[in-house]
């Protein structure tokens, strides 16, 4: 017996329950109503990709990612995070500086586990942070 995913839940809000795949069949199906035929022409990529990343067995290309945001109307966090696929800026904040590539790993270790309040504070204390002058680097 398998579970059926609720037809209510909002594509854009619906949180992953399972693997980013599941929630992409369910919104395919539930929400666009349409076939793996049909979502792959939308894509520009054979039907087979489409049934491999609802599955789990590949992971998609950067750009198909980002036409899959438009397309299942899913919010792009969701799929980074569910395909593990951090923001590009990670790494191009990372590798800014020998500071920053020594910080930036420590800093999100640290930061693992926050909720949402958190994350804005955060975020709003490195605005702060960041219109400050910076001290030259030792």
């Amino acid at each position: 017996m398998s579970k059926q995913p609720s037809k209510a839940s909002s594509p854009k809000t619906a949180a992953v329950h399972g693997p980013v795949g599941e929630l992409l069949r369910a919104v395919r199906v539930n929400t666009l109503q349409k076939s793996v035929r049909d979502v792959a022409k939308l894509l520009g990529v054979a039907p087979i990709h489409v049934s491999d990343i609802e599955t789990g067995k590949r992971t998609p290309s950067e750009e198909l990612l980002m036409r899959i945001v438009k397309v299942y109307r899913v919010e792009e966090s969701v799929l980074r995070a569910g395909f593990e696929r951090p923001e590009g800026v990670v790494g191009e904040v990372a590798s800014e500086s020998a500071t920053a590539a020594k910080k930036v790993p420590e800093f999100l270790r640290t930061a693992r586990g926050l909720d949402a309040r958190q994350w804005d504070q955060l975020i709003a204390q490195a605005k702060r942070l960041s219109s400050n002058p910076k001290e030259p680097e030792p």
